[in-house]
């Protein structure tokens, strides 16, 4: 074969290579994706907490003045009235200042009485009866520190209160200001509980909700509660807000501050429409550039995800509601929602099947 009749050749094959139909490249798989249908959200205005008893008032009691303990006639768990002895110092010592402090005082009196005398005869200067006049003074205020600090040397119960623990026992040198004892007002008892922020944004102060407590070991009664105080700062780590209300003064005796209660909040009912829509993972949602979220929606016939705008509300527990946007049933994108775009096909993984 010529030259010729090779190039001849060659370029007819190149021909029908041109002429022949290009094979279709292979489509990439599904992707696979985490997919879960939305359930509707709750419609009921009840919430449940758990609440603990406090007091309406603990003070640990301690001596304004330093000393050793001679008395401590309280007992943890005892119910005293205001202005019962709860602990008392050693008194000699404040005794024998106060005694030394009046006989200086008297001391301080006839030098003044001498002074003045002499100065109305003209021997003693003006100078000298300021002088006596200032010592007198000074032996007073003395006098009126130790009697202070015999009085300080006891301490009496500022209210009605319970004795809950005794912090030092019987005997013991404190120092001043160090807490002995601890008292609580018992007068009203108080439940608190950690209410999330989303629902003290909804909540309007004006409108109180109704709240029961119930204690475990009585199953058969419940007790109204009042609002009393909301605490402003909310806990870093959980980032929830103290509230603080108070139990009826019907309530049993043996109710102590520290017990656990259970409360149930009966939200006013202007926030149904607020609970209304569907509850989705927040891990579902897919933040907008203007600000706004919205979800990916699985299509169980083609098996594309398509993106759609919804109004997002309340997160609580890592849940979010979805206030428009949804319908219950719909199936929607929980896990690597950045990572897909319209129209793509995913592979469902659902909690069954993984």
């Amino acid at each position: 074969m010529t030259i010729r009749n090779l190039m001849l050749a060659v370029s007819a094959l190149g021909v029908l290579a041109a002429c022949s139909p290009a094979e279709p490249d292979e489509q990439a798989p599904p992707r696979a994706a985490r997919i879960e249908a939305v359930q509707a959200a709750a419609t009921s205005n009840q919430r449940e907490f758990v609440g603990r008893v406090e007091a309406r008032l603990t003070v640990d009691l301690s001596f304004q003045v330093g000393g050793r303990l001679a008395e401590f006639p309280v007992s943890e768990g005892q119910l005293i009235e205001e202005g019962a002895l709860v602990a008392r110092l050693e008194t000699q010592d404040f005794e024998r200042a106060r005694r030394e402090t009046q006989v200086q005082l008297q001391q301080a009196r006839q030098n003044l009485d001498r002074q003045r005398t002499l100065n109305e005869r003209g021997i003693a200067s003006d100078a000298a009866l300021e002088d006596a006049q200032t010592a007198y003074d000074l032996r007073a205020v003395a006098l009126d520190n130790a009697r202070q600090n015999l009085e300080y040397a006891a301490i009496n119960a500022p209210f009605d209160g319970l004795i809950s623990r005794r912090l030092v026992d019987n005997y013991t040198t404190v120092s001043a200001g160090q807490p002995v004892v601890r008292i609580q007002d018992v007068s009203e008892l108080r439940v608190a509980i950690q209410v999330p922020e989303s629902l003290i944004a909804q909540v309007d102060r004006g409108d109180e909700p109704d709240m029961v407590a119930r204690f475990p070991f009585l199953p058969d009664q419940s007790f109204e509660l009042e609002y009393r105080e909301l605490v402003a700062e909310p806990d870093q780590a959980s980032q929830t807000y103290t509230a603080l209300f108070a139990l009826p003064d019907t309530v049993p005796a043996n109710i102590l501050p520290g017990m656990t209660a259970s409360v149930t909040v009966n939200l006013p009912q202007s926030l149904s429409n607020q609970a209304q829509g569907v509850v989705a993972p927040l891990s579902a949602l897919a933040s907008n550039p203007d600000g706004s979220f919205s979800v990916w929606v699985f299509d169980p016939a083609s098996g594309a995800v398509s993106r759609r705008a919804v109004l997002a509300g309340p997160i609580e527990g890592g849940q979010v509601v979805i206030h428009s946007g949804l319908e219950p049933g719909e199936e929607i994108v929980t896990a690597g929602v950045n990572a897909l775009h319209e129209g793509m096909l995913v592979r469902p993984i659902t909690p069954i099947n993984r």
